[in-house]
């Protein structure tokens, strides 16, 4: 795993933990307004960038390296993290270790464990792996799920967005395929997550509500302090990537404002 450094000139810590299926370069705006005011410290899944080997395995295991990551550069304390779809699994998983202590947590439409029986569980990774594979596998099928009108930022080339992203999807290892699958529905929690104090909110978008039900329910179970914030006119992973201004907009609201006076806790 690798973890991307921007705006370290900035005095406040931000932990950054992506979702799956995008490449490094789709965040990059949105990572470019947020490193004016944030030194942001940003995960690159194993498996996610053919430019860096490796396969992903586990919530569970990116979760220690990033815990040992901060630990070697002396960073005990973080003023904010964001965690969107898996990365908000892991960014779920780290809050509860309270290995790292985090100030304010932004979990965008995160992705909690199942409460289903095991084979339930493994005809559901089947399902998923197969729906990804065709999504990969064809450009039509690609579009259809994630039209480009709707997912290109404003001002790109959709045709080479796109183009760039359907090699890009080709490079993702079946062993990577599933283990996000497995691991992002199926990773371990204590009973008790460590950080019952912290600020925490949790975003989904309007047009993800009914998809994300179930996380909604068991957060608002585990993280009982937990802050619910729907985002309008916003799909799965949306706001993030398509609209970068929106975005920072959003986190300096939640973040920022409310970070200011706790920074020598």
């Amino acid at each position: 795993m690798v973890i991307l450094e921007h705006g370290q000139a900035q005095a406040r810590t931000l932990l950054f933990f992506p979702c799956t299926a995008e490449p490094v370069w789709a965040f990059a705006e949105t990572i470019a307004l947020l490193s004016k005011t944030w030194h942001v410290l940003q995960v690159v899944f194993d498996g996610h960038q053919p430019e860096y080997p490796g396969d992903f395995t586990s919530v569970e295991q990116a979760v220690d390296e990033v815990v040992k990551y901060l630990k070697n550069r002396e960073i005990s304390r973080l003023d904010a993290a964001y965690g969107c779809s898996l990365g908000g699994a892991c960014l779920t998983r780290f809050l509860a270790l309270g290995k790292i202590l985090v100030a304010r947590a932004v979990i965008d439409g995160g992705i909690t464990p199942y409460q289903l029986p095991y084979l339930v569980r493994r005809l559901i990774l089947a399902r998923d792996v197969l729906a990804f594979k065709l999504v990969a596998g064809s450009r039509k099928i690609l579009e259809a799920a994630f039209p480009p009108e709707r997912f290109t930022l404003p001002g790109h080339d959709p045709v080479k967005e796109y183009d760039a992203m359907e090699q890009y999807l080709k490079t993702y290892s079946d062993r990577t395929i599933r283990s996000i699958f497995w691991s992002g529905n199926n990773y371990a929690l204590p009973e008790k997550p460590a950080a019952d104090g912290a600020n925490i909110a949790y975003w989904y978008g309007a047009d993800e509500k009914k998809d994300r039900k179930n996380n909604i329910r068991f957060l608002t179970r585990y993280f009982p302090q937990i802050e619910l914030r729907e985002i309008p006119n916003m799909a799965h992973a949306e706001l993030v990537i398509v609209h970068p201004k929106e975005f920072c907009r959003y986190a300096e609201e939640f973040l920022t404002e409310r970070t200011e006076g706790e920074e020598h806790k």
